[in-house]
């Protein structure tokens, strides 16, 4: 613990992020219930650090305090799932549009190159879904650093708290990870063509898949994930 300590300011900021991106993992599982002494424990950290860093998850909307009972993992919201995804599709849909006209060599040459890194990735035996999502996202960022929207991809990544678990958890229950490549190879190949419409019909497909193959997912295998439709939001 004392080695990983040194890559943060302190001991509250590396209980923080390390929960931050095990909650992200979905390594905390929504609903999931977080023991103070636990943390206490596994960190080899005083109450005050652990307490700081709760704090600030449940600012950031990663927890909540559930009365008498403790911190706990917040559940899965579908309707911010559902317009980030609209969101995801507009936004990137007209960064592509602007995508094509700047899509140099280079710029394809990239594309094409983490597609290779996918096909290679599911060649291994015991890949994590986590490695899958983290290059899904780096081809996805390619279009927007290639437009000077980086920013605006910054932003995209810092609002999805419920996106971002979905998707893992989309990833985590994939089981034919080829399909998400050949949709990845449409992408770069409607791009070699230019062709707009089937680029944009193409993304908002790709985009929007999960939430048709998860059907099952949300509503029975991993329902208590998500809160249910009575509650408030």
């Amino acid at each position: 613990m004392e080695e990983k300590a040194k890559n943060y300011k302190n001991r509250g900021e590396l209980v923080f992020e390390t929960l931050k991106q095990e909650i992200l993992d979905l390594e905390l599982k929504p609903g999931q219930m977080i023991s103070e002494n636990e943390l206490c424990e596994r960190f080899c950290v005083s109450r005050t650090p652990v307490r700081e860093a709760v704090r600030r998850l449940q600012e950031q909307g990663f927890v909540k305090t559930v009365p008498y009972f403790g911190t706990q993992v917040t559940l899965l919201n579908l309707d911010n799932i559902k317009q980030m995804i609209y969101m995801r599709v507009a936004v990137e849909t007209m960064v592509m549009r602007d995508f094509l006209e700047v899509a140099t060599p280079l710029w394809m040459e990239e594309v094409r190159y983490m597609i290779r890194k996918q096909q290679a990735l599911i060649q291994e035996k015991d890949f994590e879904p986590e490695q899958f999502y983290r290059m899904d996202a780096e081809m996805h960022a390619i279009w927007f650093k290639a437009t000077g929207k980086m920013k605006l991809w910054d932003m995209i990544q810092a609002q999805q708290l419920h996106y971002t678990r979905f998707r893992m958890l989309d990833f985590v229950t994939e089981t034919d990870f080829t399909r998400i490549i050949r949709e990845h190879t449409e992408l770069f190949e409607l791009l070699e063509k230019k062709d707009l419409s089937g680029l944009e019909r193409s993304l908002k497909e790709h985009l929007y898949y999960s939430m048709k193959r998860m059907k099952h997912q949300i509503e029975v295998e991993y329902k208590d994930y998500f809160e249910q439709e009575d509650q408030e939001g």
